[in-house]
């Protein structure tokens, strides 16, 4: 059977990379993005590009055990915050990606959204320095920052904001979060929200895949964040079927930048249906449309 232009792609972006480790042994995610500057898909489209880029490092994080928190985003629920996205930006708008990580999921969103302006954030330097390959290889722009996210930056007056937030405890304690806990370490998913939304211009979104139990585990925090300082959404629970574990559940939160004592509209609470069901995916994207008409009327 002939090869598709995505699975020809796919092979040789692999073969450049064992190419590359064999002088780059330390790491197969360095010679990933090694690989993309050397690969030329020209005559491939953007989406096959970006699908090759997401089986190759697929393949490398299989070889070279990576950390839960460095876990491309199913491209299911890329589309699905980049659907959200597009309900609150119908013109050219400015994204940031709080933990960027390889800004994958940014390059998903581009996908879906070609007006948006990307900018990101990351800590870890191999990471941005994919996400800066990545770019290339994908002919997008996108400004990266390679910082910690808690510290100043040269950015604010975002539109919108996402984040597949890395789940644990920040390594300090840290002070001037309201999401922080009061003794000990703070999770850094919540800090990273708050900063998020810190950078979101008034009436800006934040658009952050969450533990399920964000607000039921250690919750006191980030109730009080969301009871006196921004206002929620939605709270949509994504499918258990996606997930290694009910534990490790996960959902996407929708924030907006208003004073919630400014905003008396109701919070959209739903389930989503496995994405395997394009039937009920599609009753579902209707709802969360219409629930969005009716509260912008």
């Amino acid at each position: 059977m002939e090869q598709s232009k995505l699975e020809i792609l796919y092979q040789i972006i692999i073969n450049e990379v064992d190419r590359l480790a064999e002088s780059m042994p330390e790491s197969r995610l360095d010679a990933l993005g090694e690989a993309l500057y050397e690969v030329d898909a020209s005559d491939t489209t953007y989406t096959d590009m970006r699908k090759a880029f997401q089986f190759a490092y697929l393949k490398q994080s299989k070889e070279e055990k990576i950390q839960a928190n460095h876990q491309l985003t199913p491209d299911s629920i890329g589309y699905l915050i980049s659907h959200i996205l597009g309900l609150y930006n119908r013109e050219s708008f400015n994204l940031l990606d709080i933990g960027s990580g390889s800004g994958h999921l940014s390059m998903t969103v581009k996908e879906q959204l070609n007006e948006v302006n990307l900018h990101g954030v990351e800590i870890d330097p191999s990471l941005a320095q994919l996400n800066v390959a990545l770019c290339e290889y994908l002919k997008t722009k996108m400004e990266i920052y390679p910082q910690n996210a808690l510290e100043d930056m040269f950015i604010d007056d975002m539109d919108a904001v996402i984040g597949d937030l890395p789940i644990g405890y920040y390594p300090v304690e840290v002070e001037g979060y309201v999401t922080a806990f009061e003794e000990g370490m703070s999770y850094a998913h919540l800090l990273l929200l708050e900063r998020g939304m810190q950078l979101v211009k008034p009436g800006g979104v934040g658009v952050f895949i969450v533990p399920s139990n964000i607000l039921e585990s250690h919750s006191d925090t980030i109730k009080t964040y969301i009871k006196e300082h921004i206002s929620l959404k939605m709270f949509l629970t994504l499918p258990e079927t996606i997930f290694k574990s009910k534990d490790s559940g996960k959902s996407i939160m929708v924030l907006e930048n208003v004073k919630p004592s400014e905003d008396n509209r109701d919070v959209l609470l739903l389930k989503v249906p496995d994405f395997k069901n394009a039937n009920a995916i599609k009753t579902f994207l209707n709802d969360l449309n219409n629930w969005y008409e009716n509260e912008t009327k």
